[in-house]
């Protein structure tokens, strides 16, 4: 039916367009396409409902909505139109027909807009890649993104592996380009992440497929890449930061890890007094930036960006209360157990970027990181309906 195409292209629009969100809003204009084919019309087919994730979407996204409403805040408007999309999503994805395809463009996109950044740091860098420090900026994302983009891409294409049950020429050709343009983007999240969902697919593929000669032919391949990535300049100087930072007496705020230790350190003061129902999604970066101001001074980094949590959890916290923070586990624990129920590499390995990227980000506070949490957490769930 070309109903049905029509709304299969608005989800390609919409997936290919996440990383665009800054970029004149091309994914503003796709998320508004998508939901007008899918809501507006012929609503009336539903492919898919998983009810126990859906129903925790809407009461995460309900708990958005009365906080807004009854905490005393600034800009409720403007939150309200940029958080919609966690309920509107999902709610939309009941009408499209899953389709493994749509995964796989995902990952060619993101080949793309990786050969897209690389080409131009390049030129821009003349030729010191890897001493760029905004390698990401023709794109307008924040390289921390993107380069979360390029974990779950390594998910797909490892999925696409193990149900292949074998590793062609692409694949490898993918790969590298994948490993390589997290050597140039220098995010620690995403190297770690990369690091334990390759172990998790190689042991996948090695209990699914018992093939030892080629698993340890891949392994060979992927030690030797994180080697040579983790002795790329920016990356091993953010690694030694951890290595060598004095936990314990930090005077310093202004760099990676200082800056995030401050945030952690003022969102956990801050929870103390959050109360059930939270201080409000828009009272909590005032909370923070006066905490920032009395530790670390007007000066400091934290103070003058208006750093939010740097972690989803403590965020959510802040913002909703232990009442958002318990409804944003149960989502959590809900993807964990969908995947180990079925024992779907795919699912368990998106689990484990939101969970570490959550760890260090508090994502749901950009629109990149919101469509990509609405988009592909129902999406995923959605995949195993007829199994």
């Amino acid at each position: 039916m070309p109903i049905e195409r029509y709304k299969y292209i608005t989800l390609l629009l919409l997936l290919i367009t996440i990383p665009l969100a800054r970029l004149f809003n091309i994914n503003t204009y796709a998320i508004v396409i998508f939901l007008a084919m899918n809501l507006l019309v012929n609503p009336r087919k539903v492919y898919s409902f998983r009810s126990s994730s859906f129903v925790l979407f809407i009461m995460y996204s309900g708990l958005i909505v009365l906080n807004l409403i009854f905490i005393n805040q600034n800009n409720s408007i403007k939150s309200f139109t940029k958080l919609i999309p966690l309920i509107i999503v999902p709610f939309a994805l009941l009408y499209v027909k899953f389709d493994k395809k749509a995964l796989n463009v995902f990952l060619y996109t993101i080949i793309i807009y990786c050969l897209t950044c690389i080409i131009y740091t390049y030129y821009i860098s003349k030729g010191y890649i890897f001493f760029y420090h905004n390698p990401t900026e023709i794109m307008q994302i924040q390289s921390n993104y993107l380069s979360i983009f390029i974990c779950f891409s390594l998910c797909i294409l490892y999925t696409n592996i193990l149900e292949a049950n074998i590793i062609n020429l692409k694949h490898w050709a993918f790969i590298l380009i994948l490993f390589f343009s997290l050597a140039v983007f220098f995010n620690r999240a995403s190297i770690i992440i990369s690091i334990l969902i390759t172990l998790l697919f190689a042991l996948t593929y090695l209990v699914k497929h018992k093939n030892w000669k080629l698993i340890t032919l891949f392994l060979a391949f992927f030690t030797i890449s994180t080697v040579w990535i983790l002795n790329r300049p920016i990356v091993k100087t953010k690694f030694e930061e951890i290595v060598n930072t004095d936990y314990l007496n930090i005077t310093d705020y202004n760099n990676g890890i200082n800056s995030r230790i401050l945030s952690w350190k003022c969102s956990i003061e801050n929870i103390k007094n959050t109360g059930f129902w939270g201080h409000g999604i828009n009272n909590s970066r005032s909370l923070l930036r006066d905490c920032y101001k009395d530790i670390a001074g007007e000066n400091s980094v934290p103070y003058l960006e208006k750093y939010n949590s740097h972690n989803l959890f403590l965020q959510t916290t802040m913002d909703l209360g232990f009442v958002g923070l318990g409804i944003l586990l149960l989502i959590y624990f809900y993807v964990l157990y969908v995947g180990i129920t079925h024992r779907d590499y795919l699912t368990i390995s998106y689990f484990i970027v939101i969970f570490i990227f959550g760890l260090t980000e508090s994502f749901l506070n950009r629109q990149w990181g919101i469509i990509f949490f609405a988009l592909f957490t129902p999406f995923l769930l959605n995949r195993k309906i007829g199994q």
